[in-house]
């Protein structure tokens, strides 16, 4: 007599983690916000300074195998530009050149974005910068006047000499920051030139989102600059605005410096993005020239405005205090505190079977025997699903407690210790120490990104391929069962002598190997090492040489 089979129990059809990730990005991508956001590699980085890994100047080699070195000067519709020894300039198709010319080109044109990687600090630095403010830049009167990098719109209509005149401080400050030693590349302005909204009346300023307690402010989600003429010393009179006193340049410089640097705003330490703008304010500006030979001097000065009298009396943060902060917590608001991002530890996926327990079989029907295949199932507890707000870098307010407020005091406190210790690390020969430390935070919050990028990636592809192989095994599990019924059927049939062939027992599905779990998800990265404020903490350590106590006797 031939014993029945019992049909084996499907799979549990699920997958290794109960929820989808939430995402810091858009589908096709890392976040515009990212820095370096169109590279997955960097190939060139080598010393950690970009002005020396992605230098311009370079031996280019074509397909053939024939060189020609030049200067990148740009890379934009699938040619490069290069100026040549000669001066002469030159454009090159990007499939003439080798492959690892192109990666360069490609490397090149991301970092470029944040530095000047063609910066040459001899041809740069200079004593005093001055405007280059030509005649026929304006028109003769009217409220739109353009100079090469700025674009100025006013309510009020001006004269081109009143122009001409106020339009060297913007001018200058460009010239500023690019002659700086660190290297930083100058924004691209939307439009091709940065604007600059001019009102005759405290009142249309304020009312376009100008501050109460500025003489001019950089609004970064519409990337323009709002000023009252009267910051600018400017007075109504009968033919039209003049010049009737002198102004202090420095909030507008200050808030110049912002645009300028726009990319970096987002991408920079808050004590880096305000410590610089006040650290070029402070070059002393008269009649459209910036001395760079009396900085020490302008930087003490407004140390001593900034404290109201004497500087000297007033203690200064320490670098390890402010260095590592946010941006509200810089400005004295209540600040959330960092959210760790924690990765779950992905386990291999094995399926299993389990024989149903006794007495639970179907009347008249003999018990499957014990060796019998056990429903699959996880070969541990499922993973909690990570809540939302676990994989975004950045904070999380739910359940965080905020960092306390601090007042004003404080605020001018950070400002001016962020000048000082700029100062301090220029003044001490690590320009390009700092350089390297911006870099480096930069190319932290783009590893982080493309590492969420590459673990949610890996997770959705592993997830599949584990549901597929449930969904195969399923199937098997199917084919089995039905041949078991008939097979049963057959075994009925042949105990009642119905037929003499003696029926054939089907073969149980063989279990699949669990699939391998990819690197990443097997060991993903610790909260630690995903942590923005300890890099912050850490970074200022490995990159500068830094005092642990600032005075303003560091700006003499």
């Amino acid at each position: 007599m031939s014993i029945l089979l019992r049909p084996l129990l499907g799979t549990l059809v699920a997958c290794f983690l109960a929820a989808p990730f939430v995402t810091a990005h858009d589908e096709e991508g890392l976040p515009s916000d990212v820095p370096f956001r169109n590279l997955t590699e960097m190939h060139f980085l080598k010393s950690g300074d970009p002005l020396v890994d992605w230098n311009s100047r370079r031996t280019w080699t074509s397909n053939d195998g024939r060189t020609l070195s030049g200067k990148i000067l740009a890379n934009e519709n699938d040619r490069v530009q290069l100026q040549l020894e000669n001066g002469s300039t030159v454009a090159i198709p990007l499939e003439r050149l080798s492959e690892d010319d192109r990666r360069f080109a490609s490397e090149w044109l991301a970092i470029s974005e944040y530095f000047n990687l063609g910066y040459e600090a001899s041809r740069n630095l200079q004593g005093t910068i001055e405007a280059g403010i030509f005649d026929g830049a304006f028109a003769k009167a009217g409220k739109v006047h353009e100079t090469r990098n700025f674009r100025f719109e006013c309510d009020a209509d001006l004269h081109q000499e009143v122009v001409k005149d106020f339009s060297r401080l913007f001018e200058a400050t460009y010239a500023a920051v690019a002659a700086n030693p660190l290297g930083l590349a100058i924004a691209k302005p939307a439009g091709g030139k940065f604007l600059v909204r001019l009102f005759a009346t405290k009142s249309g300023y304020y009312g376009a989102g100008g501050s109460e307690d500025a003489a001019g402010i950089y609004l970064i989600k519409d990337r323009v600059m709002l000023v009252p003429l009267e910051s600018l010393g400017l007075t109504p009179g009968s033919n039209g605005y003049r010049k009737t006193q002198d102004f202090d340049p420095r909030t507008l410089i200050h808030e110049t410096t912002h645009a300028l640097t726009h990319q970096w705003l987002a991408q920079a330490p808050m004590w880096f993005v305000e410590g610089f703008a006040e650290y070029i304010s402070a070059i002393p500006y008269e009649n459209g020239r910036l001395d760079l030979n009396r900085h020490p001097e302008g930087l003490a000065d407004l140390a001593s405005k900034k404290f109201g009298g004497d500087a000297s009396r007033f203690s200064l943060s320490r670098p390890v205090e402010f260095a590592r902060i946010g941006h509200r917590s810089f400005m004295g608001e209540p600040e959330p505190a960092e959210q760790p991002i924690v990765l779950p530890r992905i386990e291999p996926f094995r399926i299993s079977l389990v024989s149903p327990e006794k007495g639970a079989a179907t009347k008249s029907e003999p018990e499957a025997s014990e060796t019998a295949p056990q429903p699959a199932s996880p070969s541990s507890t499922p993973m909690e699903a990570p809540k939302p707000g676990m994989l975004i870098p950045g904070i999380d307010t739910s359940g965080i407690v905020p960092r306390p407020s601090s007042d004003g005091r404080d605020v001018v406190v950070r400002y001016v210790s962020s000048m000082t210790l700029i100062h301090h690390l220029v003044s001490s020969g690590q320009t390009d120490a700092l350089r390297r430390y911006l870099f480096a935070f930069a190319r932290f919050e783009w590893d982080l990104a493309t590492y969420l990028n590459r673990f949610e990636s890996s997770y959705k592809e592993h997830r599949e391929s584990v549901e597929s192989q449930i969904r195969e095994f399923d199937a098997e599990l199917k084919t089995f069962n039905a041949a078991a019924e008939s097979y049963n059927e057959a075994v009925r049939r042949y105990n009642r002598g119905e037929t003499t062939a003696v029926p054939e027992l089907p073969k149980e599905p063989s279990i699949p190997t669990a699939l391998e779990v990819p690197e990443i998800l097997a060991n993903p990265r610790s909260s630690e090492e995903l942590s923005r404020t300890r890099f912050l903490e850490e970074a200022l350590g490995n990159f500068l040489q830094v005092p642990d106590s600032l005075s303003v006797s560091l700006l003499k």
